[in-house]
């Protein structure tokens, strides 16, 4: 489901595993992601696993956003699997918008 993709992207993000070692008993990769980043894409560079430095910081934030849309509480608010599909296309797509 589109909820355990999130997960997946943040464990792709992050380099860590879903359950264990996140320093506060009880939380999951989900609730340590949230504390880390408190939902802001700036603070995306927090969590992100070390071997991504080569990725643009850009991409990794909308990857990023795609997966908290899918990690939201309430499933109504959660993307379906083809908006995700399309958010990530998009994500891949050089930026058109870059200074000459």
């Amino acid at each position: 489901d589109v909820y355990s993709f999130g997960v997946v992207l943040l464990e792709l993000l992050t380099g860590r595993r879903p359950v264990g070692n996140f320093g506060e008993e009880g939380l999951d990769i989900v609730q340590w992601t949230k504390l880390q980043t408190n939902w802001s894409n700036d603070k995306v560079v927090k969590i992100l696993d070390e071997r991504l430095c080569h990725i643009p910081l850009d991409e990794a934030k909308q990857v990023y956003f795609v997966a908290m849309l899918c990690v939201q509480e309430q499933s109504v608010e959660r993307p379906t699997m083809r908006e995700v599909v399309e958010m990530l296309a998009q994500a891949m797509k050089p930026n058109t918008f870059q200074k000459q």
